[in-house]
């Protein structure tokens, strides 16, 4: 293993959009980056992007036995301070159509959404638990949707990616209530819109009066995190700013 330094973050769904953004923020801040992803063009831009001494790894959060790998790859690190989980698949099936209505959603396209969006974070979650129990300390952020400006209303025509969103923000509560005795912090970021392929050629913005650059709502989920270390911040939503509100400059 390359010479660690600084702190170990694990950052899942890392070769795009927030994930990608996060990655390179903490590379910039000196610490480890362990990236995941899955497309081998964009591992190969993130491993370059990121430079020497970081760890880029091409796993499916989805599989078992790649997460497996994960945790033992972590454990001949020996240490991991921060996993964030980001993979995400917004929906399945072809890009080019329009989201089916709910008597219209195949098996297979909520299946796969739910393996990735809840079965991945479980799986990337338990990966990372056994170093930081072992540490008595650790951060677990896991990335929800505030769905929308209300909050986790639902959506029409995004049936599996709202369930899986909502189940999320549960299991974090409920996982964070396990953790917190052995000092491990676990939280669930809601975040609106965001400039990412996800949301690409979509109106999805418009409810939000806009959207935020992948590498802002970086910034402020790092400063939360850091915060929660003597501050509870819990299920916090961020929001973009509606472009009418915005500064010209911005």
């Amino acid at each position: 293993m390359s010479q660690i330094s600084g702190r170990v973050a694990v950052v899942t769904g890392a070769t795009s959009g927030i994930g990608r953004a996060l990655a390179i923020a903490l590379a910039r801040r000196g610490d480890t980056v362990v990236g995941i992803g899955r497309n081998p063009a964009r591992l190969a831009d993130l491993e370059a992007e990121l430079g020497p001494g970081h760890h880029v790894l091409s796993l499916d959060v989805a599989s078992p036995s790649d997460m497996a790998k994960l945790s033992a790859h972590l454990q001949a690190i020996g240490r991991v301070d921060l996993l964030i989980a980001c993979a995400v698949l917004g929906r399945a099936g072809s890009e080019n159509t329009l989201p089916p209505r709910t008597r219209d959603l195949p098996l297979t396209d909520w299946q796969a959404m739910v393996d990735v969006n809840l079965h991945g974070v479980f799986l990337a979650n338990q990966a990372v638990l056994p170093l930081m129990r072992e540490a008595g300390d650790g951060d677990i952020v896991n990335i929800g949707s505030a769905i929308t400006p209300q909050g986790q209303k639902g959506q029409a025509l995004a049936l599996a990616y709202s369930a899986t969103k909502f189940a999320l923000t549960a299991y974090g509560h409920a996982l964070a209530s396990e953790m917190a005795e052995e000092g491990i912090r676990v939280r669930t970021f809601l975040p609106g819109t965001v400039e990412t392929p996800l949301i690409a050629g979509t109106a999805l913005g418009a409810a939000f009066g806009g959207s935020m650059s992948p590498e802002n709502f970086a910034t402020a989920l790092l400063g939360l995190v850091d915060l929660g270390q003597d501050v509870f911040v819990p299920d916090p939503h961020v929001l973009p700013v509606p472009r009418a509100l915005r500064r010209p400059d911005i």
